[in-house]
């Protein structure tokens, strides 16, 4: 007896969009025309007989139902694709495994050490990309994401890596005109720049210092490290960096590091992954690796302010 189910194309199409919430980057994502996605989504709500998305503002939002068959299928899309990568890869247990991470992070704390784990899983094929903050696992179709928090995140298993040493760094030309080497207690004459996936990271290192009498709240915000970087080497201030984020710039000179040695954030770096898919072999494979790399490397405590 035929199976009552609709085109793999048209359930495809429906998922490019709820993902993306718009016909136009779906059409995008799928290699399609934006009147060939359009065509599909209409024929899959006349099979099923009911609407799956409402226009909002310009954007598309699954409705209820949308929701609810969403959540039912893409399991099953997602065994589909295990399945078929597993057949073309010579029945390995490999796949494309998709890590999401903070730009900064990402770059000079994770991409780097790649080549190894690409060495130790050839069959595994890896999709990076930038994200800070907690992602939507199943909408954006990611497997493993890098988060900086406390590493209590109710349904998700979460690996504790490493934390961030938070240090004050400025251009030269910044105190050029001190008469005195400059000590922690300067910072009150300088503005404090700070970063916005970072709103106590002031506080915090004022506190771990002892420094009473400035104000670690108030000051210009920046979105990213390097934003803040770029306008602490601009000459705007002081900004407060994790020492794993500022090497190359402190080799050739555009910033030093005056106001004391660097101190750890109470927070900690944690890969995470839906709890439910932790025994997937690609993410049991890359959890493992990064197990391996924290216990033979760990944190590097060098770290010169001079």
């Amino acid at each position: 007896m035929a199976r009552r189910i609709p085109g793999l194309k048209a359930l495809s199409c429906f998922e490019q969009i709820a993902r993306h919430s718009s016909v136009s980057r779906a059409a995008e994502e799928l290699y399609l025309t934006q009147s060939a996605v359009s065509r599909q989504l209409q024929g899959l709500e006349s099979w099923l007989g009911c609407k799956l998305f409402m226009r909002k503002k310009q954007r598309l939002i699954l409705t209820s139902q949308g929701e609810d068959y969403l959540q039912a299928i893409r399991p099953a899309l997602d065994q589909l694709e295990t399945a078929t990568l597993k057949l073309l890869s010579g029945g390995s247990d490999g796949g494309v495994l998709t890590i999401a991470a903070p730009p900064t992070f990402g770059s000079r704390r994770l991409i780097p050490f790649l080549p190894d784990f690409r060495a130790r899983h050839p069959d595994i094929v890896i999709n990076f990309i930038s994200r800070i903050g907690m992602p939507d696992f199943d909408r954006e179709q990611i497997d493993i994401a890098v988060v900086f928090g406390n590493g209590d995140w109710n349904g998700l298993e979460a690996r504790r890596l490493e934390g961030e040493d938070m240090v004050p760094i400025c251009s030269p030309g910044l105190i050029a005109n001190m008469d005195h080497p400059p000590q922690p207690d300067d910072l009150r004459q300088f503005s404090l720049l700070h970063i916005a996936t970072r709103p106590h990271g002031w506080r915090d290192w004022l506190t771990a210092a002892h420094l009473t009498g400035i104000d670690g709240e108030n000051g210009p915000k920046f979105e990213h490290f390097t934003m803040a970087m770029q306008a602490a080497i601009a000459g705007l201030g002081v900004a407060l960096l994790p020492t794993f984020a500022i090497g190359d710039e402190m080799a050739n000179g555009k910033i030093i590091a005056p106001f004391g040695p660097p101190r750890a954030s109470p927070l900690h770096y944690f890969a995470t992954c839906p709890q439910s898919r932790v025994r997937t072999p690609k993410i049991r494979a890359f959890m493992k690796w990064l197990a391996e790399r924290e216990q033979t490397q760990g944190r590097k405590t060098s770290f010169k302010t001079e």
